[in-house]
C-alpha cells in the first residue's frame, strides 16, 4: 500500500478512535422544566421507588439512596444502577429557592460548606479551582469548582465539577460526578456538556447588601444530606 494512502488510513482510524472517546449524547430536560443539557443517550432523572431499590445495592453511592424529585436528585444511567453498576460518570442536582447572593472570599466560604457537610456525613471534602465564570449556551455567570469527596473505608472517592448558578430566583447546582481515579478521562465530557447547558429562565437582579444572606447555600446543599441520614436511619429501624 502507497505511504499516503497508508497514512490517510491512519489519520482515519485515529480520528474514529478519539470520536469513540465522547459519549453519544440527547437533550435532557429536568422534571420541573428549570434547565437543560445535552447528557449521554439513556441517561434519565432516577426515580425515589429506584432510589429506594439502589439504596440495598452493595457499593451505591449515598446520594443514590433517597432523592426528591423537584430538589435534589440524580441524572445517570438509571438501568446500570439498578443492576448495581456504579463505575460511570453521573449527574447530582440541588434545586434551592432561593438565589445564592454571595460577598467575600467566595471559595472559603464553599469549603467551609463543605467542611460543615462532610462532618455530618464522615465525608472528607477537597475544593480547588474555585472559579466565577460564565457557563453554558446563555453564558450564565456561575461559580464553578472542583470536589474530591473520600469516604470511610471501604467507600471509593468520587470527584466532580461542580457548577453552581442563579436561575429565575432559584440557585441550581450541577455536580458531574465520577470515580476519582477516572476524572482526568472524563473532564472534557463533563466540560462539553456543560457547553450545551441552558436555563428556562433569566436570573434575578442582585439585592440589596441588607438582603444579602449566606443561610440559602449552606441550609440548601446540606438539606439532601439530612434527609438522606433519617431516610437510612428509618429504614435501619424498621
Amino acid at each position: 500500500m502507497p505511504r499516503i494512502a497508508v497514512a490517510a488510513a491512519f489519520a482515519l482510524s485515529l480520528t474514529i478512535a478519539l470520536a469513540g472517546q465522547e459519549q453519544a449524547t440527547a437533550m435532557f430536560r429536568n422534571a420541573s422544566g428549570t434547565f437543560e443539557l445535552q447528557l449521554p443517550v439513556g441517561w434519565r432523572q432516577l426515580a425515589p421507588n429506584e432510589a429506594r431499590q439502589i439504596a440495598e445495592l452493595p457499593g451505591a453511592p449515598g446520594e443514590l439512596g433517597y432523592v426528591e424529585p423537584r430538589q435534589f436528585y440524580a441524572v445517570g444511567p438509571v438501568d446500570a444502577w439498578l443492576r448495581g453498576e456504579f463505575d460511570g460518570p453521573w449527574l447530582w442536582v440541588v434545586e434551592q429557592n432561593n438565589e445564592w447572593q454571595l460577598e467575600g472570599d467566595v471559595a472559603a466560604r464553599l469549603a467551609e460548606m463543605w467542611r460543615e457537610k462532610g462532618g455530618l456525613a464522615g465525608v472528607r471534602y477537597e475544593l480547588g479551582e474555585v472559579q466565577q465564570v460564565p457557563v453554558g449556551v446563555q453564558a450564565r455567570e456561575a461559580i464553578t469548582a472542583v470536589r474530591t469527596a473520600t469516604p470511610k473505608p471501604p467507600g471509593t472517592p468520587n470527584k466532580s465539577l461542580d457548577v453552581h448558578a442563579p436561575s429565575g430566583g432559584q440557585q441550581i447546582s450541577l455536580s458531574f460526578v465520577c470515580p476519582a481515579a477516572a476524572f482526568d478521562r472524563w473532564q472534557p465530557e463533563f466540560r462539553r456538556w456543560l457547553a450545551t447547558l441552558s436555563f428556562a429562565r433569566e436570573a434575578r437582579a442582585e439585592q440589596k447588601a441588607s438582603d444579602r444572606l449566606w443561610t440559602p447555600l449552606i441550609t440548601g446543599v446540606v438539606v439532601a444530606l439530612i434527609l438522606l441520614a433519617l431516610y437510612k436511619h428509618t429504614r435501619r429501624r424498621g
